[in-house]
C-alpha cells in the first residue's frame, strides 16, 4: 500500500513539474491516481475484512496494519523490489482459497516466521490449506505436502528443523544458534501436551508428564534464563513459544487447565517471547487455535468447565 502510494505520489509530483502540462493529461492524471489507491484500498479492506471475520469483529473497523501483518513480504531495497527471494509456505486459515493470503493456526510454520523476522529476512508468505486438494505446483515442488515448506529462489526445503538450519547458514548475523547443551530443553512438551488433550480427559495420567516437563522447563529458566539459552533468545526458543501459546489457549478452554503460578519463570518466559515485535506480526487469535485443535482430535465444545472463583 505504502509503495503504491509513493508511486502515484511520485507520478502527481512529476507533472506538476512542468512535464505535463495540459489540462487533459492532468485530468487523466487524477484519474489514474484515483483508480491506484482505489484497487490498493480494495485489497487492503478484502485482506482486512477477513481477519476481521476471523476475529469476530467488524470487517469496517479493521486497521491496514492487519493486512501487513498476515502478509508481510519483509525488508524492500529503494526499488522497491524484495531483496531476497524466499518465499515461505505456511498453513493457511480454513475456507480462505487455497492457495492462500490469511495465515492459519500453525506452531511449527510459526517458528520460521518469527526466525524470518528475527533476522530481518526478507519473505513472501503464502498459505495453503490442509487437505487433498493442494495446488498440483506446490505438490510438484512439496511431494510430501508438508508445511512448513521454504523456496529460496530454486531451492525448496521442507520440515522446520531443516528451515531453520538452512536459514541459519545462510543468514548467520544475526545468529539464532541454540548450544547444543541447551538444544533439547523443552522438547517432549509438545508431544505432552497434545496427548493430554486427546485423551479428553481433565484427570488423565498425560496430564502428570505434562507438568513434569513444565516443572523441568520452570527449573531450566531459574538456573539459565531468562531463556533457554541466557539473555538472549535463540532457535529453541522461537520453537517452542508458539508450541506454549497453543499449549495455553487450547487447554485452558477445553480442559481448564492452566500453567501452575508458582512456574513463575515460564510464565515470564511466556511474556517475555510474545511480547516481541516478531511474535505480534506472525500471531493468531486464540479462536483460531481453539478450533483448529476440535477439528483435529474432534472435541467437543468444552471437555471441563471453566471453575468459578
Amino acid at each position: 500500500m505504502h509503495q503504491a502510494a509513493t508511486r502515484s505520489t511520485a507520478l502527481i509530483g512529476l507533472q506538476l513539474s512542468g512535464l505535463i502540462k495540459t489540462r487533459r493529461s492532468v485530468c487523466a492524471l487524477k484519474s489514474v491516481t484515483a483508480l491506484t489507491n482505489k484497487r490498493v484500498g480494495s485489497a487492503s479492506q478484502s485482506y482486512c475484512d477477513s481477519n476481521a471475520k476471523a476475529l469476530g469483529g467488524k470487517p469496517a473497523t479493521m486497521a491496514a496494519k492487519n493486512f501487513q501483518q498476515y502478509n508481510r513480504v519483509g525488508i524492500r531495497n529503494m526499488s522497491g523490489e524484495p531483496t531476497e527471494d524466499i518465499e515461505v509456505f505456511g498453513k493457511a486459515a480454513t475456507g480462505t482459497g487455497n492457495p492462500s493470503q490469511v495465515r492459519g493456526d500453525c506452531p511449527f510454520s510459526q517458528r520460521i516466521y518469527l526466525e524470518l523476522e528475527e533476522k530481518s529476512i526478507p519473505y513472501k508468505a503464502t498459505y495453503i490449506q490442509e487437505g487433498d486438494d493442494k495446488p498440483d505446483w506446490f505438490m510438484e515442488k512439496n511431494p510430501s505436502g508438508l508445511m512448513p515448506a521454504l523456496r529460496d529462489g530454486e531451492k525448496w526445503i521442507q520440515d522446520s528443523d531443516k528451515i531453520a538450519q538452512h536459514l541459519e547458514e545462510r543468514f548467520p548475523d544475526p545468529s539464532l544458534k541454540t548450544p547444543a547443551e541447551f538444544k533439547n530443553v523443552g522438547e517432549n512438551i509438545f508431544q505432552c501436551f497434545t496427548q493430554y488433550l486427546q485423551s479428553k480427559k481433565p484427570d488423565d495420567s498425560s496430564k502428570g508428564e505434562l507438568l513434569k516437563e513444565l516443572k523441568a522447563l520452570d527449573e531450566h529458566l531459574k538456573q539459565h534464563g531468562p531463556f533457554i539459552a541466557g539473555d538472549k533468545p535463540t532457535d529453541s526458543d522461537f520453537a517452542l513459544i508458539p508450541k506454549l501459546k497453543h499449549l495455553r489457549v487450547s487447554l485452558a478452554h477445553y480442559m481448564d487447565f492452566h500453567i501452575p503460578a508458582e512456574f513463575s519463570a515460564t510464565h515470564k518466559y511466556i511474556e517475555m517471547l510474545e511480547n516481541r515485535p516478531s511474535f505480534k506480526r506472525t500471531d493468531v487469535p486464540d479462536k483460531m487455535i481453539i478450533e483448529g485443535w476440535q477439528k483435529k482430535f474432534s472435541l467437543p465444545d468444552r471437555i471441563a468447565q471453566p471453575q468459578t472463583a
